[in-house]
């Protein structure tokens, strides 16, 4: 993958990640910057982060003790972590309704 097409798709997974989180805004405290998002739980304090890897072109996703690796399947179309075999969303989403208490979903 280009830099280009890198840079390109880790926005979209950005802004379609702050879409969701917005849903939740009273329950949700997030800091976005350009390569890493931030995301606090009023009820817990928890974190989850998730930060651009630009040298090898991933996605890195940690919350609730773990960290995941995602990296771009072209002939799939999604962020996907092979140590784990997890689809970046559907990881994602257990991340977020474990700690919000409730089913969260990005379909």
């Amino acid at each position: 993958m280009e830099n280009k097409e890198y840079f390109v798709r880790v926005s979209e997974l950005f802004m379609r990640v702050e879409e969701k989180l917005d849903e939740f805004e009273d329950e949700i405290d997030y800091d976005p910057t350009p390569d890493k998002l931030m995301v606090t739980f009023e009820n817990n304090s928890e974190k989850i982060v998730i930060n651009t890897q630009r040298a090898i072109k991933e996605i890195w996703l940690a919350g609730n003790s773990r960290g995941w690796h995602f990296q771009f399947l072209q002939e799939k179309d999604i962020w996907f972590a092979n140590a784990e075999q997890e689809e970046f969303y559907q990881c994602l989403a257990k991340l977020l309704s474990e700690n919000l208490g409730t089913s969260v979903s990005f379909e």
